[in-house]
């Protein structure tokens, strides 16, 4: 057990959380591709995933970002919802889910003359 307290090196503390957290990784990694050869498809662990997020957990995640599926502006993953954000320009729900690959979004700023007939 890790003493979280400030006492002892906080070097030492922070190497083996992320010691402990790239194990678990590995073991979740594991975990799903073995899901995968029992026949468990992405699409049915994500669903799990959205049932469990639309449970009452709260913490602390966030970070990622991607363009929104339905307008493509940058959304950022929530900071208080696992795996999940809302498109602040049209409102889309976007998801996070763990294995996808990160994407870096470029938004194209909108031409201010667009539709005005020039």
């Amino acid at each position: 057990m890790l003493d979280l307290k400030g006492n002892g090196d906080t070097g030492y503390v922070i190497r083996e959380l992320g010691n402990k957290i790239s194990k678990l990784e590995v073991v979740q990694r594991a975990y799903f591709e073995l899901l995968q050869e029992k026949g468990i498809s992405e699409e049915d662990l994500n669903r799990k995933i959205d049932e469990i997020v639309s449970r009452d957990t709260k913490g602390r995640y966030g970070g990622r970002k991607k363009a929104c599926p339905k307008c493509g502006k940058t959304v950022q993953e929530s900071n208080s919802n696992p795996f999940k954000a809302h498109c602040v320009m049209c409102g889309e729900t976007v998801m996070f889910y763990p294995y996808e690959p990160d994407q870096d979004p470029t938004e194209t700023p909108p031409d201010p003359l667009d539709g005005l007939g020039f």
